[in-house]
């Protein structure tokens, strides 16, 4: 019996490092057992060794960075992979995203996407509305939302992995029937404690020094700021801590010179882009990781750090799903863009040893508790909930295609960046 075919859309692509990859390099692999895969994404390389066991297709996009992200354009290959699926699976309520939903829809297609991202965030960071204020941002989270529910209401089913998101679209209107809870999970054979004497090593940390860890992107919805602006509340009681930031971003040299600036004393360490293979190394030279995002608390490097075997200090999160529980296996920052709070936690882990390593190996017990089979049998069961959708007769798709007008007003676009017009 021949497998049915999938096409996987993101708005992401190596040698780019973010939550949306990592799922994709997690999930892949075991979606191949059941479909063929195709995966739709940016061409930000040629480099198709991180999903090797699927096919990967990848299209045209614009070198300008948004909330670091690059606008991603369809071309005829989407096209041509959506119709030659069974069932679409979208990523991202980006160009290419939006795009594949148009398409999938004008032809009839089963689609599923799987909610992220809070979309409003990410373009008032984009276009740096907290700074500039020619429209308000409520007012541009309501337009954001009237476009978001044109591209859901084509959306047959919905995936997401916290509480967040799931209430995003309960908030937008889609029936709670159409949405699938299905939390993430991480590899505990990958990631587990480790000995972290080579690391501390290579940056010069003594073997009995307490390390704060942050591993991630340098940007502004990740907070780092606020860990920088504690550091010099956390030094003045303990003057021996190391500070290290692992990972690259758009934001990394402001964030050095923030650290210079306000804790020039401190044993602070910027150690640049970290590989996923690597990563394990980097957690296993902590002691405390410290992840106070303004928007997502429940991030893969979260979890890896759980999973390592780390005490957390973490944005407060009650959410369906969550994996924290205050006191047990995190401690909760009521207010993120608190230092002071930020600190008074980091302090409280680094003077009571017994209480950082019952964090820590709860942490880890909590993260055992997932597994990667658990999440893929839920997709699996909701694609399959939606493979036998009707489809439409090529008369019907080529009329929808026409009216749509976001796919007409984009037809010359479309074409242009099929002929590689535009650079990739």
């Amino acid at each position: 019996m021949m497998k049915k075919r999938l096409c996987v859309v993101a708005d992401t692509y190596p040698p780019k490092k973010d939550g949306v990859i990592t799922f994709l390099r997690s999930v892949l692999p075991m979606l191949k057992e059941h479909y063929d895969v195709t995966l739709i994404a940016p061409h930000f390389s040629d480099d198709k060794s991180t999903f090797r066991e699927v096919e990967v297709v990848l299209t045209p996009y614009i070198p300008l960075e948004l909330a670091n992200y690059y606008p991603a354009l369809p071309n005829a290959k989407l096209a041509t992979a959506i119709r030659r699926s069974d069932v679409v699976l979208v990523n991202d309520l980006a160009p290419l995203g939006a795009a594949a939903i148009t398409i999938a829809s004008a032809m009839g297609k089963p689609i599923a996407v799987f909610c992220h991202h809070d979309e409003a965030t990410m373009l008032a960071k984009a276009f740096k509305l907290d700074s500039r204020r020619f429209v308000p941002e409520g007012k541009f989270r309501s337009m954001i939302d009237i476009i978001v529910k044109r591209y859901y209401s084509k959306v047959d089913l919905f995936f997401v992995a916290t509480s967040r998101f799931k209430n995003k679209l309960l908030r937008l209107g889609i029936p709670e029937e159409k949405i699938i809870f299905a939390p993430f999970a991480i590899d505990t054979t990958r990631f587990k404690p480790l000995n972290g004497e080579a690391m501390r090593k290579r940056y010069g940390i003594p073997r009995e020094a307490k390390v704060v860890l942050y591993l991630g992107r340098m940007s502004h919805e990740k907070n780092v700021e606020t860990i920088i602006k504690a550091i010099p509340h956390v030094v003045e009681e303990e003057p021996d801590t190391y500070f290290v930031f692992a990972g690259g971003g758009a934001r990394l040299e402001e964030y050095q010179k923030l650290a210079a600036k306000v804790a020039p004393h401190a044993k602070v360490i910027f150690t640049g882009w970290v590989e996923w293979e690597d990563a394990p190394s980097y957690y296993a030279m902590g002691d405390i990781f410290v992840f106070p995002s303004l928007h997502e608390a429940q991030a893969f490097v979260a979890m890896e750090a759980m999973a390592c075997e780390l005490a957390l200090v973490v944005s407060r999160d009650h959410g369906e799903g969550s994996y924290y529980r205050e006191g047990e296996n995190c401690l909760f920052v009521g207010n993120p863009l608190n230092e002071r709070e930020v600190a008074e936690k980091i302090l409280l882990l680094l003077s009571n040893e017994t209480l950082r390593r019952r964090l820590a190996k709860n942490a880890r017990q909590t993260m055992l508790t997932y597994s990667w089979d658990t999440h893929v049998a839920k997709l699996l069961q909701g694609l399959e909930r939606i493979e036998n959708k009707q489809r439409l007769s090529r008369r019907k798709r080529v009329k929808r295609l026409i009216m749509n007008k976001y796919f007409t007003s984009g037809l010359v676009l479309l074409l242009w960046a099929s002929r590689g017009k535009i650079g990739i």
